[in-house]
């Protein structure tokens, strides 16, 4: 199946969800009307809700339909980190405007102390980038990532500065699936302070993220450490039955 096919309606569906063209409680179209919107299989129509529903956005109701279960976090200040996405649709999803500064961007080979930390193997080139994210022109998040160099093989600092993940899938054709993250606090260092706008912050939120492309290999390795005022996280589990 080609991915553009449910990926549109995907984007589509998502978009009209957020700005209230399905408001929370709504059924959103059939999928017989999807299907004959997109000129798609019912399959392709299926995957993306799939998705919507797997993110929080909808809920297939046996019988009914599809309703929209997503609301808006309603806080001005916060920054709700989500799914898989760019900083700048994360930004944008926030009500933020975004900017990011590239602090550090060089190749390195992975030694043993990196490859403890990011699990790719001893000897693997990859490209180390460390870089400031500006929200509303404050600096409130630190990334430091470690990508394998050859998933962002040709990338500069500004395709770094715009987005790596952007680059990979609308570049180099790449893939990504999925990320598994571990969040905690860690007290602000000294660097935290000279990069961060944090004043008087003691602890950080810190997001360490191992995220996968779809041949279920690791690419990216990456630590952020957020402004702990400004940071929420949100995800949508499931029963199991």
């Amino acid at each position: 199946m080609a991915r553009s096919a449910y990926d549109r309606i995907y984007r589509d569906l998502k978009r009209d969800i957020e700005n209230g063209t399905y408001a929370y409680g709504d059924l959103i179209p059939s999928q017989s009307t999807l299907v004959e919107r997109y000129q798609c299989a019912h399959n392709t129509v299926r995957k993306a809700i799939a998705l919507l529903a797997g993110q929080g956005y909808c809920l297939p109701i046996h019988g009914k339909g599809v309703r929209v279960i997503w609301l808006p976090i309603r806080d001005d200040e916060a920054f709700a980190l989500g799914g898989i996405e760019t900083f700048e649709e994360s930004a944008q999803r926030n009500g933020m405007a975004a900017r990011t500064e590239v602090k550090c961007f060089e190749q390195l080979e992975c030694d043993e102390d990196l490859a403890k930390l990011t699990g790719f193997a001893i000897g693997t080139p990859i490209l180390h980038v460390e870089r400031i994210r500006y929200l509303n022109d404050r600096p409130l998040i630190w990334d430091d990532s470690y990508y394998l160099s050859s998933s962002v093989e040709g990338i500069t600092i500004e395709q770094a500065e715009q987005s790596v993940y952007s680059y990979m899938e609308n570049v180099l054709g790449l893939r990504i699936v999925t990320s598994k993250r571990l969040i905690s606090m860690e007290k602000a260092t000294d660097i935290d302070r000279q990069w961060l706008d944090i004043s008087d912050c003691t602890y950080l939120a810190k997001v360490s993220h191992a995220t996968y492309d779809s041949d279920a290999q690791l690419f990216e390795y990456a630590e952020s450490r957020y402004h702990p005022a400004f940071f929420r996280f949100h995800d949508t589990v499931v029963r199991d039955k």
